[in-house]
């Protein structure tokens, strides 16, 4: 397997495991050096678009940035504001190349309409009292210049189109040096994908000593309804909400004594993507993705031919696997040429 050099760079998506690669895999890699999201925030984020500096990005990251390692789900767009109608993710893309060009890029990408329930339950587990419905349509309700849709992005479907991030990153810095891989792939196998990825890139850590457990676990129905109640009387930390009374102090407390009797699991199985989405919903999202989906199982196909061709029949194989699409052909460009 090609031995990729350079900084690696994970942007995210949202929803597909960054929490413990934050938290647990990233932090235990032993010959690279792993920078707090904080870094990766001040370097990327904080500058407003007209303001952004590489070299000062270059500063905050530090010395000998050829082996470090930046995990930071924003990097890709909010999950709340659709990446600023994909305005922020675009331009992210183009500071981390005029900053970093020698950078290897990784996209975590989950099933749409998974990804979709999982943002819903995040947002409510962030502070949100609408429901699913008002989450995801709300701004159909505003007329075509009312001031809300500059004050408060909200929710678009937009976002969670990935191929089009991915096609923009290959753009910039070549399809060899932009790494794909699905949620449900890390998911189904978290330590055959993790000894696979760790190989991928030349990784040294040790995966017998890492936490396995479960991160972010969603809530049962009747705590989702609490989460929503307790939330009326806190203002933080979504834009989109209600709120009766500001309790100060209140969030913190309420999101502990929550998260406390969500992880006893006395409340009620976890909640799945069809007990949030409808069906009329799953039909409108999965119309609305398939000639993306297609396009990112083309991309996948062609990445596991690269590495098929580089490999030295030495190390593990790395995940890349394509999965089955919604349809056999796409609209969409194919993202790289065929090997």
């Amino acid at each position: 397997m090609r031995n990729y050099r350079g900084p690696i760079i994970h942007i995210g998506y949202h929803k597909t495991g960054t929490t413990w690669f934050q938290d647990i895999f990233y932090p235990a890699v032993r010959n690279r050096r792993y920078l707090p999201r904080a870094v990766a925030r001040a370097a990327f984020l904080e500058a407003g678009a007209l303001h952004f500096e590489p070299d000062q990005a270059r500063h905050r990251l530090g010395q000998d940035r050829d082996d470090i390692i930046l995990c930071e789900e924003n990097l890709s767009g909010g999950l709340h504001n659709g990446g600023l109608a994909g305005n922020l993710s675009k331009d992210v893309a183009g500071r981390i190349r005029d900053t970093l060009p020698g950078a290897q890029i990784v996209i975590f990408v989950r099933d749409p309409c998974s990804a979709i329930a999982s943002a819903y339950l995040q947002y409510v587990k962030g502070g949100g009292t609408f429901g699913i419905h008002r989450y995801l349509f709300g701004r159909d309700r505003l007329g075509p210049v009312a001031p809300e849709r500059d004050e408060a992005p909200g929710f678009r479907r937009e976002h969670f189109d990935y191929a089009r991030l991915i096609a923009h990153y290959d753009r910039l810095f070549g399809a060899d040096n932009v790494h794909v891989f699905r949620y449900e792939d890390f998911r189904a196998d978290p330590r055959g994908f993790a000894a696979a990825y760790a190989a991928r890139f030349g990784l040294d850590v040790a995966l017998d000593r890492l936490d396995w457990g479960t991160r972010n676990p969603s809530p049962g129905r009747l705590l989702l309804w609490a989460f929503r109640a307790a939330n009326l009387f806190t203002r933080r930390a979504v834009a989109d909400k209600d709120c009766l009374l500001h309790l100060p102090g209140w969030y913190g407390l309420s999101r502990k004594l929550l998260r406390r009797a969500n992880a006893s699991g006395r409340f009620g199985r976890p909640l799945r993507m069809r007990d949030i989405l409808d069906e009329g919903a799953i039909a409108h999202f999965n119309d609305y993705y398939r000639h993306g989906e297609a396009a990112i199982a083309d991309r996948l196909e062609q990445q596991t031919c690269r590495d098929a061709k580089s490999r030295d029949g030495m190390g593990a194989t790395a995940p890349s696997y394509a999965r089955s699409c919604r349809t056999a052909t796409s609209s969409l460009p194919t993202m790289t040429q065929h090997c």
